[in-house]
């Protein structure tokens, strides 16, 4: 007996010396715990099997309510409960956003005439980045390079887009898609368009612009007024609208596509 209960001491007197070296004692007294609650039964040599299973069973459950030990299946439940919770927190955060958007949009549209053409083109890219951020995607308001104005740009599916919006009463007509055009084929094979024409396109124009188009990159896609409407009606989300747009035009070749 003197031999088992001074082999006892011997193991709390460590214990005693871990505690006192702070952090990476507990660290230390930790991993002992968790490898003692590792073992499925007593070891072999044990005189009493039974009093140490029973000990191993009670060092477990100890641990499992002073959380030195968790159940990984305990552990991994949670894990989805937050996760699924943070989700549905999300959704609601940009269902709301959208509804924000919605309202400014309509605002917007209501303007009719009485704003200039190019106060409602910076408008609409203002809203842009509003609703690029809501999908957790950087959207860079209009900036100007040499010789060139670019209305905005964004990153999706490793490539660049630049991006052209304009609120007009007139369609554009080839020239205008063709300049823009000219503008994407100016920078690096990783930058595409993006064209934005709230008056919509002349099939005809379209038609003439793919075909002019051939023998260079296919590297434009295209929006209608009817599909930014979309957007912001919250009808469709952004990275399904990219999406379906960009998987059009690399599949199909198609510069538009309706949603």
């Amino acid at each position: 007996m003197q031999g088992r209960w001074g082999h006892v001491a011997r193991e709390l007197f460590i214990f005693d010396e871990l505690h006192e070296q702070g952090a990476s004692g507990y660290t230390i007294q930790r991993k002992i715990v968790e490898e003692l609650c590792h073992m499925r039964k007593p070891h072999a040599e044990a005189p009493d099997q039974k009093a140490g299973a029973e000990a191993l069973a009670e060092l477990k459950q100890v641990a499992q309510e002073q959380k030195v030990l968790i159940d990984p299946k305990r552990a991994a439940a949670t894990a989805r409960r937050v996760a699924e919770k943070r989700r549905l927190q999300l959704l609601q955060e940009r269902q709301a956003t959208i509804g924000e958007l919605r309202l400014d949009f309509l605002k917007l549209v209501q303007q009719g005439a009485s704003e200039s053409t190019q106060r409602r083109g910076y408008d609409l890219e203002k809203l842009f980045a509003r609703l690029f951020r809501t999908y957790d995607l950087d959207y860079r308001l209009s900036y100007r390079i040499a010789h060139e104005q670019i209305d905005g740009s964004f990153h999706f599916r490793g490539f660049t887009y630049i991006v052209e919006a304009r609120w007009r009463t007139a369609q554009p007509d080839l020239g205008d898609l063709l300049d823009f055009k000219g503008k994407v084929d100016g920078k690096l094979d990783s930058t595409r368009g993006t064209f934005v024409s709230m008056a919509g396109y002349d099939p005809g124009v379209l038609d003439h612009f793919v075909r002019n188009s051939r023998g260079s990159r296919n590297n434009v896609i295209m929006f209608t007024g009817q599909d930014v409407s979309q957007l912001f009606e919250g009808r469709i989300g952004l990275v399904d609208a990219l999406t379906k747009k960009v998987d059009a035009a690399e599949q199909e070749g198609r510069a538009l596509c309706e949603l």
